[in-house]
């Protein structure tokens, strides 16, 4: 994983990236708040949200993520200079496709899919669409949904990870660094395979983990659960759909991180079964050592 440079929020202005008409399909929380971000940072002409649903549409136009809203992904990509999909990652090569067809010949189209490698290997297969396409990831987010939980700020500071293909031109690589930059994130490059493999560990299996630890819940234990319980649920409240599309996307990293956690599991279970509760100890400070060192490294 590389870094993209350092934090210049100064680096690009409305100006030189010339943002007139913005196209946001899927103007949720993460489009959303794209979008708001967009119209404090960009002060672009016109941002319009493309959503299937009414109450979605409403939602968006509601919290000022979007100057208007529609059903019609065509119409919304009509001479767009930049569109960015955050529809579910089983979704995002087809509007990447479709996007590609009407935008204008030189603009960007970036996606903000948690999984990367099916994804840019497909839109690669198009030139046209290749051209014009950037997988960009923020590691950002929330278990809640939809543009009214959006936010202008949710991705200052947050990671953003940049997944180029061998096809991806250095003027757009730069483009979209610099965008993300002056939104305030902190941008790495990582081929698809290597963001694949990292979000299995770092936070598709970490997901699975805490749906499994709510399933694990008796019915009258529910009145007495704490605060480490709701911690490490959290995530667990996520959309289903979403997180289906997810484990289909990246099947085969999600199985092999999860192996590692199942090996993990049972090395703890075989530890305790035989009293051998030094092992238990060292096992736990280990992994206190490894979260204690990533907190404090994000602490300064």
């Amino acid at each position: 994983m590389n870094p993209a440079g350092p934090l210049l929020t100064d680096r690009v202005t409305a100006d030189s990236m010339k943002l007139r008409r913005v196209t946001i399909i899927g103007a949720g929380l993460l489009g959303g708040s794209f979008g708001l971000a967009i119209r404090e940072r960009f002060h672009a002409d016109e941002i319009i949200g493309v959503s299937r649903s009414l109450s979605s549409r409403d939602a968006a136009l509601k919290s000022g993520a979007v100057t208007s809203a529609t059903d019609d992904v065509e119409a919304a990509c009509d001479h767009s200079n930049l569109v960015v999909v955050a529809v579910p990652v089983n979704g995002i090569v087809e509007m990447v496709l479709r996007a590609a067809k009407r935008c204008d010949k030189n603009a960007m189209i970036i996606d903000l899919g948690s999984t990367k490698a099916s994804i840019v290997n497909a839109i690669d297969q198009h030139e046209s669409a290749a051209k014009m396409f950037v997988g960009t990831h923020p590691i950002a987010g929330s278990e809640k949904t939809g543009a009214e939980n959006a936010r202008a700020d949710l991705f200052v500071g947050k990671a953003v990870i940049l997944t180029p293909s061998m096809r991806t031109s250095p003027a757009l690589i730069s483009k979209a660094e610099s965008l993300w930059l002056a939104l305030g994130s902190r941008v790495f490059r990582m081929t698809p395979e290597e963001h694949d493999a990292t979000m299995a560990s770092i936070s598709h299996v970490p997901h699975l983990v805490a749906s499994m630890l709510a399933a694990l819940l008796t019915p009258d234990a529910g009145p007495v659960v704490g605060s480490g319980w709701l911690d490490t649920t959290r995530v667990a409240s996520g959309d289903p759909d979403l997180w289906t599309a997810i484990c289909q996307e990246n099947s085969a990293a999600i199985i092999q991180e999860l192996a590692t956690a199942n090996r993990w599991l049972a090395n703890l279970s075989d530890c305790i079964e035989r009293e051998d509760f030094d092992r238990v100890r060292q096992l736990l400070e280990r992994s206190k050592q490894i979260r204690d060192a990533v907190v404090a490294a994000r602490g300064k």
